[in-house]
């Protein structure tokens, strides 16, 4: 049987390459033509996850660069929660929808570096999405402020107060930074520098549930990237 998972994990290796050999292009396309068999006979045809796959399998290989190869694994990482799903295995990954969203990772995947590496960020959207699936919430919480640290300079801003502070975001997405800014860091920063006492309280998922707020910004990020500079 078909490891999907490790499919998924190989791609999105490639997938941080700024450049990809026409041999590991080759593979990348032998991966994504496997795990589209394995999905298939999983989740029968048509299904979502094959049908987006076989659009990636009828390209030529020159034509499979980092983008496309690193949205290829987070949908066999999508996939592989909707068959985890369906056979009632509520672990890991597949117990919850992904704090980020596959499509926001992809999308960042596929913004043009000309400017920003964007490499960083999307490792920490992964490593978020982990941490939210294991109950880690406190390194979930932790990795949401760093994100924050993160992303400022897109912007044109030095840090996240002044971003929310000063950015002429519109209003609907002015509260969803203040939110990230206020209960977000603020939260985070409680137990970042919290030292030992003599009685302790942990944080629950409710402290991070911040996903929608994410979602905001990143969003602000892609849509900042992407637009031309003398289109203001």
């Amino acid at each position: 049987m078909t490891d999907l998972a490790k499919i998924a994990d190989e791609l999105a290796e490639l997938a941080r390459e700024d450049t990809i050999a026409a041999q590991e292009r080759g593979r990348a396309a032998a991966l994504i033509v496997e795990s589209k068999s394995e999905i298939d006979q999983r989740l029968g045809r048509p299904n979502d996850y094959g049908s987006a796959l076989n659009m990636m399998t009828g390209m030529m290989t020159a034509y499979l660069d980092p983008a496309k190869i690193g949205e290829a694994a987070e949908l066999i990482r999508a996939a592989i929660r909707t068959i985890d799903q369906r056979a009632g295995r509520p672990r890991g990954l597949s117990s919850r929808p992904p704090f980020v969203d596959p499509t926001r990772i992809a999308e960042l995947r596929a913004l043009p570096t000309d400017r920003w590496d964007f490499r960083r960020l999307i490792e920490l959207c992964r490593e978020l999405n982990v941490a939210a699936a294991n109950d880690c919430h406190m390194s979930t919480g932790y990795i949401i402020r760093t994100i924050l640290n993160h992303v400022p300079p897109v912007f044109g801003l030095g840090d996240f107060k002044q971003l929310v502070s000063n950015y002429s975001f519109p209003k609907s997405v002015k509260a969803a930074m203040q939110r990230l800014q206020g209960q977000g860091r603020d939260g985070a920063d409680f137990h970042l520098h919290q030292p030992i006492r003599t009685h302790e309280t942990l944080p629950t998922a409710t402290q991070v549930a911040f996903s929608a707020e994410l979602d905001v910004l990143l969003g602000e990020v892609i849509r900042v990237t992407r637009t031309p500079k003398s289109g203001g």
